[in-house]
């Protein structure tokens, strides 16, 4: 395997079979959120009125062991939400019901921004609530199934835990113990609180990681942080982030990612809208794992308008290569966004119909009248 490949376990989590085709669908994991609530925070203490969500318990330690290996968050009552709280895959789904102390519970599999593996389990899942299956992408803030109380619970809570994988072919249950409420706050988005324009978009590209750390929204875009996004954002194999700015290009080229007239460039100069556009015409060939962007599509489509006069700038390169200026970080994560397309529409409700009644004569055997009775469309009398 070439140093530039970030290794894949066989057996990742010591569970689910890996192959080839693993890395093309595992998203890279930036910044992170809680897995309820408001994602953003979340009360130490129990409020005074019920809702919001608080801690029950933290992590434990017993000398250098966990006795309690994750945080207890719940609100006082089952149903809520529960989101995945980092970009990753799916490496086991378990309802179990009210058998096993983790009860009906989901471990996702997450590659950070350092190459590091790590996993984020979620327990005491209601029952029949689970969203996604193993092997499944899944991104920040995807639904995953619903707080619940199977499992050793004696109230509805999620039991959520945070583990390092010191060794990626160990069982997830072997990996190091985090204190999984700090392992977050460490990576909380910058922008947030903007459900609906540009704010939204970088939060999403956070979460994504395509910007790096370090990388201001405002600043004109160069070519390191370029081909970083074009790695975290490219189906295919995982580049190590560890790589040099020079080492990084020569692998998106021996990728196909850049073109070969790439080699030599230096990573400090700025692109030009002319190298992005025949970038992201590569882009959309390949096919990127981001997933869709955060927003429904006439939202979506309105902060491209305002970003680019158009409500779907990459349809048309040409035009995209022609602008004036040079390309900023804002609008190369809004591009990528815009190759994932708009967040899927909620589906529909759909209207049940009462059955159609008719009247139907049936004749009485010993009667000298007609008897009148009311059936359903359905039935059929013999």
């Amino acid at each position: 395997m070439p140093a530039w490949l970030l290794a894949v376990p066989l057996l990742l989590g010591g569970l689910l079979p890996t192959d080839d085709s693993t890395d093309t669908r595992w998203p890279s994991a930036g910044a992170w959120r809680l897995p309820v609530g408001d994602g953003y925070s979340i009360l130490t203490e129990r409020p005074v009125a019920p809702g919001p969500f608080f801690v029950l318990r933290g992590v434990e330690w017993d000398g250098r062991r966990a006795s309690h290996q994750g945080a207890d968050l719940g609100c006082g009552r089952s149903g809520s939400l529960v989101h995945a709280a980092a970009s990753g895959l799916v490496v086991r789904v378990a309802d179990h019901g009210d058998h096993g102390g983790y009860g009906t519970n989901v471990v996702l599999a997450h590659r950070l921004a350092d190459g590091v593996l790590a996993y984020s389990v979620y327990a005491h899942l209601r029952v029949a609530s689970v969203r996604v299956r193993a092997g499944q992408p899944v991104f920040a803030g995807q639904a995953l199934a619903r707080v619940g109380m199977t499992g050793r619970a004696t109230t509805p809570h999620l039991h959520f835990e945070v583990r390092i994988a010191l060794d990626p072919d160990e069982r997830w249950e072997h990996a190091q113990v985090e204190d999984p409420l700090a392992f977050v706050e460490e990576r909380l988005p910058t922008h947030r609180g903007d459900t609906t324009g540009v704010q939204a978009m970088l939060e999403w590209g956070e979460y994504a990681a395509l910007l790096s750390a370090g990388a201001r929204d405002e600043d004109a875009l160069t070519h390191e942080n370029w081909w970083r996004m074009l790695a975290s954002a490219a189906q295919g194999p995982a580049w190590d982030p560890s790589l040099a700015a020079s080492r990084l290009r020569d692998a998106l080229i021996e990728a196909g990612v850049l073109p070969a007239e790439e080699s030599g460039r230096a990573g400090n100069s700025t692109t030009t809208w002319g190298d992005v556009a025949r970038d992201l015409g590569r882009l959309r060939l390949i096919g990127v794992r981001t997933g869709p962007s955060p927003l429904r599509r006439n939202a979506h489509r309105d902060v491209l308008e305002q970003a680019f006069g158009s409500p779907s700038p990459t349809v048309r390169m040409a035009t995209l290569s022609g602008r004036d200026g040079k390309p900023s970080v804002t609008e190369a994560v809004l591009l990528i966004a815009d190759l994932g397309g708009p967040q899927p529409e909620p589906p529909k409700a759909v209207k049940r119909m009462a059955a159609k009644r008719r009247v139907v004569r049936v004749p009485a055997p010993e009667a000298a009248y007609d008897t009148l009775r009311v059936v359903p469309d359905s039935t059929v009398l013999k």
